[in-house]
């Protein structure tokens, strides 16, 4: 049995605050894996597996990171998602994960915890052992990270322009489309899948919830994927254990 830890639950809507640990829950009900999760609180973090969440563990072993866990995941129990991808889907399906993963989340990280006007954490029901010295901690933190690799440099108007250009992109590689890559799944769609549903429903202000409802077949996919792969009930707690 694959146990799966993440963070506690946040909003009513939110199951949990992190695309990667959505990502995970995603691939894992994709590929038929037997789950089940444990939350932690926001400051155990530190003490996981490479200093951050999801991690998994399995069969005595703890694994961190969700491309690290995804190839572990593979390794162990098959590859039904991508086993049948040619060389170019493959390929395709990188630059997408990549730019999901490493240019369209420092976007979301900076929209999280800049704008003052956010009720990011200031929201009922949100982590409540976060108390307000940690809040500020975790800005301070975020903020600084955001500024180290430049994100934190571009004014609102350069920021929103990358975003719309990147959600773009996603809604030409989808097209009409079930999923990112063609007629079946793959696990680039639990990227592509953690990362739209938290943008689309976040409690909070963002130019890329904005850009992102100004396409169509975004929003379609995430109702798709939500009703295929959770029932229309993302990050449920169905499996948590104590």
């Amino acid at each position: 049995m694959i146990t799966l830890f993440r963070f506690g639950p946040a909003w009513d809507k939110f199951g949990c605050i992190s695309q990667f640990v959505l990502k995970i829950e995603t691939y894992l009900r994709m590929a038929g894996i037997e789950f089940e999760t444990r939350s932690l609180g926001i400051g155990f973090a530190d003490t996981a597996p490479k200093g951050k969440l999801p991690y998994i563990e399995h069969d005595g072993a703890q694994i961190a990171d969700s491309s690290i866990i995804v190839d572990y995941l593979k390794e162990h129990f098959g590859d039904p998602l991508d086993e049948a991808l040619s060389s170019s889907e493959r390929a395709k399906g990188h630059v997408i994960k990549r730019m999901i993963e490493e240019h369209i989340w420092w976007i979301m990280a900076r929209e999280r915890w800049w704008a003052p006007e956010n009720p990011y954490w200031d929201t009922p029901g949100m982590l409540k052992e976060f108390d307000q010295a940690s809040y500020e901690e975790a800005r301070d933190d975020s903020q600084r990270k955001c500024i180290e690799h430049g994100v934190g440099a571009f004014t609102e108007d350069e920021l929103d322009k990358r975003g719309r250009e990147d959600l773009e992109a996603l809604s030409i590689f989808l097209g009409e489309h079930p999923y990112i890559l063609g007629d079946r799944p793959t696990s680039v769609d639990a990227t592509t899948y953690a990362f739209l549903w938290q943008i689309l429903n976040g409690p909070y202000t963002s130019q890329l919830k904005d850009a992102a409802q100004e396409h169509d077949n975004l929003s379609a996919y995430i109702q798709r994927m939500s009703e295929e792969w959770f029932g229309n009930d993302p990050m449920s707690l169905e499996r948590e254990v104590s």
